[in-house]
Order: C-alpha cells, then structure tokens, then sequence
C-alpha cells in the first residue's frame, strides 16, 4: 500500500503538504502521486475529505493542456445518463481496468 501523504486546503485556495511543510500546486500534487505516493486532501476549515475534487481539477487541467482527456461522445453519454451510473462505472469497472492496464504495460 502507498504511503499516504496529507494535503490541506485553506480558504484561499492554497495546499499544503504536510508532509514536506511546504506550499504546493497541483502540478506538484500530480508528482506526487506519479512517485507512487495517494494524497488525501482536507479543507482546513470544513475538514471535508475534497480528494476527488482536487484530483479532477488536475486531470481536467491536463486535459486543458493537451486539448482532450475523454472522447466528447463518451462525455455526452456520460451526462445524458447522469452521475449515478457515471460515478457506479467508474468505481465498478474503470479502476480495475486501468490497474490491469498500467500492469501489463
């Protein structure tokens, strides 16, 4: 298993690594985790578990960065049948794909 490493967000916007005590951005959270480290992001002021939604903000940044991530029929599917079924995909068949994907590769 990972180590895992605390990321903290403050109101204005700025992480923290706690584990480096050092202010970090989201591409440093994205070299984290390819070092083979999971990160766990907390709102300081809420202590919401906001992982997923910092996670996403750096695919959707590295999508920006390189035009696509997703094919856009595949995102039209994806809203037209709603989050539930979206978010059931994912957990249920997606990462297990992927797992054995950057296994055999």
């Amino acid at each position: 298993m990972a180590k895992k490493v605390l990321i903290k967000r403050y109101p204005n916007r700025r992480l923290y690594n706690t584990e480096t005590s050092s202010f970090i951005n989201l591409n440093q959270i994205a070299d984290v985790i390819r070092e083979g480290f999971q990160v766990e992001v907390q709102d300081v002021k809420t202590k919401e578990d906001i992982t997923a939604y910092v996670l996403t903000q750096i695919l959707l940044e590295e999508a920006k960065n390189k035009r696509a991530l997703l094919p856009s029929s595949l995102l039209h599917l994806a809203i037209g049948h709603g989050q539930t079924v979206l978010a059931e995909f994912f957990e249920k068949h997606l990462q297990d794909t992927i797992e054995r994907y950057a296994q055999y590769k």
